[in-house]
């Protein structure tokens, strides 16, 4: 009888591999034992009798998935009773070349053999590999389902085929795909992988290998587009495309991995990568072009974006977790300051957020605001001027002199960062975000010239919009001075006043920083900030300008305006006191939320 004798065949069997390219090299890497005996081997509906289980491997693939060449792993009593029968069979059909191995006695024959096999396989992704491990020692089986992992991960190698003939002396034999066994390793480590860096790029790659389906392909791209969303540090698209993924993606995958894959405990698997992606869903379905408007601001969402924030956080994704963790804490702000209708929208809710953050941090490094912060306040403050400057030195890549890698500075700002944030913000605390300032509440800055008109029309202006200030700061010099209470009494104010008084109206321009510091205790937690640019001298009127901005550094909604008098010079003399009409520069929108 000849080594490779058909039995029963009835039909030749189609291939499921991809066909064997001319560009690539197709080998057979086998294992041969002692004591070599005929046995029918079986695999699908194909049945070939042989000596040596390769031989009967190659007469039953398709002509398409049948290999080039043959690696015989072999040990010395194997060369002797098994190798001369493989090339004997196989003489002048394919080459066969033998990889000499040790028994195995010894712990160090175990690196032996990975490395003798693993040399033998061509550097390069071009090499398409079939294995069968049916004959030699039972270890042997083992170490080779070893070598093929690291050349399939590490080397690029394809595998078309994966066999284990179950011999049977007294009937058929057999051959068992283990490609689901080749297969389950990588899908546990990309798992593995997604569970520990939260990319699930290695899943994607996994169905987009070989001819995927359209279901595959599918699956492929919506797990490309979480990776891009938890990678990225994007709690909204994560948790639009976790929640599709959910709701749409995880039977389709399970079943493809169990009818397309045969994987075993697919059903495992994919219960693992539900339980990953679970804490990132948002809670209900969104669609269509305006989708983000659909989710609402609560502490639950805000719950949910911290999860995130927690696990960028742990596995050191320092720049996404920073930038999300800025983001979570203007999201915090604008939920107290009941902005929830607005919370994306950076103009009507962030900005005003993010400038009451800032003004917290600002007054808490100043010896004279600090004290009208409550500890809360302080404490926040200053873990949001930690976190910006973290979150700026990270976000432009390092482009500043210092190095953040190996800094035992910016270590300690992170740990600070990472306290304040497990310990107290993460709760959504309920602390008054509100200054404790009692007076500030709606202040008038204006100048006053030789003219007491304008300060009266100053503030008709503002009871016109928000009845009588509460304080009235007035730019004034030695001799302007002497208008104002004329001024206020025709304008029947009688609340509280302050006077920024020049000394050099014209010319000193170093008093301008020191009546603005004076000034910032008046404007600290005012509700309402109108701000007279006309009137007194130019440096008088830079001054009411950089009143402005420290009001708006300090939070405070800000809105400015001119005045104009229609009537000639001597008309406005004869008669100071007929209100100016007011253009404003500011609109309320932008008062609210200046930068």
């Amino acid at each position: 009888m000849s080594d490779i004798a058909a039995c029963n065949a009835p039909g030749a069997r189609e291939g499921q591999g991809a066909p064997n390219e001319g560009s690539r090299e197709h080998m057979l890497l086998t294992v041969l034992g002692r004591n070599p005996r005929p046995a029918c081997y079986s695999l699908g509906d194909r049945q070939a009798e042989a000596r040596l289980a390769p031989l009967a491997l190659l007469e039953m693939l398709p002509d398409t998935e049948r290999p080039d060449r043959i690696l015989a792993i072999c040990t010395d009593e194997a060369r002797q009773d098994s190798l001369p029968i493989l090339k004997e069979a196989l003489e002048g059909r394919t080459a066969v070349e033998e990889i000499p191995v040790l028994g195995g006695e010894a712990q160090e024959d175990v690196g032996r053999f990975l490395t003798d096999v693993v040399a033998r396989i061509p550097q390069g992704a071009h090499v398409d590999l079939t294995v069968d491990v049916t004959h030699g020692f039972r270890h042997f089986s083992f170490l080779t389902w070893m070598a093929v992992l690291y050349l399939a991960a590490l080397r690029g190698v394809r595998v078309r085929g994966a066999y284990y003939g179950l011999l049977s002396p007294d009937r058929s034999s057999p051959f068992l795909d283990l490609r689901p066994l080749l297969e389950l390793p990588r899908w546990v480590h990309a798992i593995q992988v997604l569970s520990e860096t939260g990319s699930s790029i290695p899943m994607a790659r996994l169905l987009d290998t070989g001819s995927p389906s359209q279901v595959a392909r599918k699956l492929s791209g919506a797990l490309s587009q979480i990776s891009e969303g938890y990678l990225s540090g994007l709690p909204l698209e994560l948790g639009r495309q976790t929640r599709q993924f959910h709701d749409d993606g995880l039977k389709p995958l399970k079943r493809l991995l169990k009818q397309e894959h045969d994987l075993p405990l697919a059903g495992e698997l994919v219960e693992n990568l539900r339980r990953s992606l679970a804490l990132f869903a948002l809670d209900q379905q969104v669609s269509g072009e305006g989708w983000k408007s659909q989710v609402t601001l609560s502490e639950a969402e805000l719950a949910r974006q911290a999860h995130l924030i927690d696990d960028l956080l742990i596995r050191e994704n320092t720049a996404s977790a920073l930038g999300l963790l800025n983001e979570w804490t203007v999201s915090w702000v604008a939920l107290r300051l009941g902005d929830q209708e607005n919370w994306l929208d950076y103009t009507k809710g962030r900005r005003r957020a993010a400038n009451l953050l800032g003004a917290l941090k600002a007054a808490g490094r100043d010896d004279d605001l600090r004290p009208f912060l409550s500890d809360d306040q302080r404490q926040l403050g200053g873990f949001w001027g930690t976190l910006c400057d973290l979150r700026n030195s990270f976000h432009h890549h390092g482009m500043r002199p210092q190095s953040l890698i190996g800094n035992q500075q910016v270590h300690q700002k992170l740990d600070r960062v990472r306290a304040y944030w497990k310990d107290s913000l993460r709760a959504c605390p309920e602390f008054s975000l509100r200054f404790t300032q009692p007076d500030a509440e709606r202040v008038l800055v204006s100048p006053i010239g030789n003219r007491p008109g304008v300060l009266f029309s100053a503030l008709k202006a503002f009871q016109s919009e928000h009845g009588d200030p509460t304080t009235c700061l007035v730019l004034c010099s030695d001799r302007s001075e002497a208008g104002i209470a004329q001024a206020l009494e025709q304008a029947g104010y009688a609340g509280r006043l302050e006077r920024l008084q020049f000394q050099d109206p014209h010319g000193g321009r170093d008093e301008i920083q020191p009546l603005v510091r004076r000034a910032r205790l008046h404007l600290l937690g005012a509700q309402a900030v109108l701000v007279n640019l006309t009137g007194g001298t130019t440096l008088m009127g830079l001054a009411a300008e950089a009143l402005a901005g420290a009001a708006s550094r300090l939070a405070c909604p800000v809105r400015r305006f001119g005045l104009v008098d229609r009537r000639s010079p001597e008309e406005q003399a004869a008669d100071p006191f007929q209100m100016g009409e007011p253009l404003w520069l500011d609109n309320q929108e932008d008062a609210d939320a200046q930068d």
